[in-house]
This record gives structure tokens, C-alpha cells and sequence, in this order.
């Protein structure tokens, strides 16, 4: 990222666009703890063979694929944990909701199969989900499992690399594929797809113990101390009476970084940057005086929970209320159609490029 920092700011100067950051810089620094991936780890299944009669029973292991099966936890706790797996559906404790996926099982010192969202569905029933919403994000489930007691997770998030969950001490979790819950509801008597339409159908838990023994194993290196960046370059307006006014074309800067191999993200969000840089070189170069101020934000830590978007909002470099337009940009993708989002206190304008 500090290297993006570097020649993003290279190029913006090489311009001649203005830096906008503290003290001169081209970079507004905030606090953005972190967690580094060291390894690959592992996530395995410990199977049973021989006989369970007087004999010891011995055991292999059936090793997942990282990336085909799994991922590390982007900020999951360094260490090994091995415990039987429950499913604990949605994770989800909600009282004022009478739902509660750990009533009834006991998940202390196990590790929890876990769903991502919530069982309602917000294109169906967009009323229901506004009241579920707040336990569909990964720090809620997260911090939930931890509290109950679990020292583990499997998270089927798909296998994914996604770091924005604060770090829970000692709290070790990966995110997994189908594959690997498949496996763990072999032999239940259960099956996945029935089971989570059961909960999505009758708003009800299924939570059960799988009788499966897992170890999840992570190296990771946690640094509280960590500090990011948003990088801010501005085009000063030329109208004495609108130069004071301020549009914001912003888009995010970082990825994911190394999980532990290189995540670059090349279009989430190198595309929307390249196209971000484009419009300021364009802007910068061209021959139309701009009347208004444009502020270029390249916003920090967005995979993180937007950190730096937040940041900014409380410490912005122009006042808000002289803020009269933001232009987000994010996954430019390929092809033909274009998205462009609005909300209830904003017309929409133009859509197209």
C-alpha cells in the first residue's frame, strides 16, 4: 500500500496537482491496527478409522486446499486450535427477535460452523431485514462466537480473503468453502441445504453438534499500532465566487494486501484508480478552468470496514458543508453497462460515460 501511496503521489505531482494532505503531503495519516498473514495455515478434518470397540481408534487427516477450500481469517488470532465443529447457523443472538442460535448448545472451548448474513432475505421482505441488519455483519458474529465461548471459527464466507472484522485475542477463524461443509454434515444426518432452509423458512435456529473434529491453524501477526493513509491531491477552482465549493472524486486505494500471497486487487480497485488518475491528468492538462475545487481522495483501509472514507468525514481537509458533489468510483469492471447509485437526498444526474 505504501508503495501505491508512493507512485499514485509520484504521478499527481509529475502533474502538478496540489497535494491536500497534512502538512503539505499528499497523505492525511489515521490509526488502522492490522493483521498480518504469515502463512497459509491450515484447516483440516480429523477422521476416525478401526475399530471403536476396546482398541484405541486412530486417526488421519484430511487436509483442505488453501484457496480452493479455504482462507486465513483476515484478522484471526496466531495459533492451532482442535475441537469439535457445532453449527451454530447465522450465529446469532436476538433477543427483542425471539431467535437465538446458541440456546441450547454449549459451544465453550469447540469451534462454530458458521453462515454469513442473516436469514432474511432484503429483496423480499426489506422491512424484516431492517430490524435483523445489525446482526448480519462479520464483527458481530465474530465478537458473538467469541463471547459464547468458542475458541474457534469456519466461517462460510466462501473461500475469500476479507479483513474487516477487529482483532479478538486468541480468537482463531477461517473462511471456508462448500466443500468443507459438505464434509462436516456427512453423516449427520443432516443435510446443508436442507438445513439452512429450514432456518431461512421458519425464522427458527437448527443449531446441532456435528460430531466432526476440525484444527484450525493460523500464523498471523496482529499490530495494534498500525497507522494508513488517505492520499488527497486538489485542483484549486478559478471562480472567486464558487472556488470555495468542493467536488470529491474518490474511490479506494487499497486491497487486501498478502493473506500471505499478493492480493492486488486489480479491479477492486486498480481500475477504478487508473480511471480516477485519468480524470486528473485530464482535468489537470486540459483546457476548461475549473470553477469549483476538485478533491481527489484515494481513500485508505476500505477493506477494513471503510476506515478511511470514515476518517475523513470526521476530519475533513475542506468543511462538508462546502462539499457539493462526490463522484465514487469503484470496480470499473468490463463491457458495456455502467452502475451508478444514488440515495434519497441526491439526484441523479448523469449515468453515463
Amino acid at each position: 500500500f505504501n508503495q501505491a501511496t508512493a507512485w499514485v503521489s509520484s504521478l499527481l505531482s509529475s502533474w502538478g496537482v496540489e497535494p491536500a494532505g497534512d502538512k503539505g503531503s499528499y497523505l492525511q495519516a489515521f490509526p488502522n491496527p492490522y493483521t498480518l498473514i504469515l502463512d497459509k495455515g491450515e484447516v483440516s478434518l480429523h477422521l476416525p478409522v478401526g475399530k471403536s470397540g476396546s482398541k484405541k481408534v486412530e486417526e488421519i487427516k484430511k487436509f483442505y486446499r488453501y484457496e480452493d477450500d479455504y482462507f486465513p481469517g483476515g484478522t484471526s488470532a496466531s495459533g492451532e486450535v482442535t475441537a469439535e465443529v457445532v453449527y451454530v447457523g447465522y450465529g446469532i443472538t436476538a433477543p427483542e427477535l425471539g431467535y437465538d442460535d446458541y440456546k441450547g448448545v454449549d459451544v465453550r472451548g469447540k469451534i462454530v460452523l458458521m453462515e454469513n448474513e442473516v436469514p432474511v432475505n432484503p429483496d423480499r421482505n426489506p422491512e424484516l431485514f431492517k430490524k435483523w441488519r445489525p446482526y448480519s455483519f462479520h464483527q458481530y458474529k465474530l465478537q458473538n462466537a467469541a463471547t459464547h465461548g468458542a475458541k474457534g471459527m469456519l466461517y462460510f464466507y466462501g473461500p475469500i480473503i476479507n479483513p474487516n472484522n477487529d482483532y479478538i485475542e486468541g480468537f482463531i477463524y477461517s473462511h471456508v468453502g462448500l466443500q468443507v461443509v459438505n464434509d462436516i454434515f456427512a453423516g449427520t444426518g443432516q443435510t446443508y441445504s436442507e438445513t439452512v432452509d429450514k432456518i431461512r423458512n421458519t425464522l427458527r435456529p437448527q443449531s446441532f453438534f456435528t460430531g466432526k473434529v476440525f484444527t484450525i491453524r493460523n500464523r498471523t501477526e496482529y499490530h495494534p499500532e498500525g497507522i494508513s493513509y488517505n492520499l488527497l491531491a486538489k485542483i484549486t477552482g478559478t471562480d472567486p465566487q464558487l472556488k470555495d465549493q468542493v467536488i470529491i472524486i474518490g474511490g479506494h486505494l487499497d486491497h487486501v494486501g498478502q493473506c500471505p500471497e499478493l492480493m492486488p486487487g486489480a479491479n477492486d480497485n486498480a481500475s477504478a484508480v487508473a480511471v480516477m488518475l485519468g480524470v486528473a491528468e485530464a482535468l489537470k492538462k486540459g483546457q476548461i478552468k475549473l470553477k469549483r475545487t476538485v478533491l481527489f481522495a484515494f481513500f485508505g483501509a476500505e477493506e477494513q470496514g471503510v476506515k478511511g472514507s470514515e476518517f475523513y468525514l470526521n476530519h475533513p481537509v475542506f468543511p462538508l458543508q462546502q462539499t457539493v458533489a462526490f463522484n465514487k468510483y469503484g470496480w470499473r469492471r468490463l463491457g458495456r453497462k455502467d452502475f451508478c447509485p444514488g440515495g434519497e437526498k441526491f439526484s441523479l444526474a448523469i449515468c453515463s460515460l
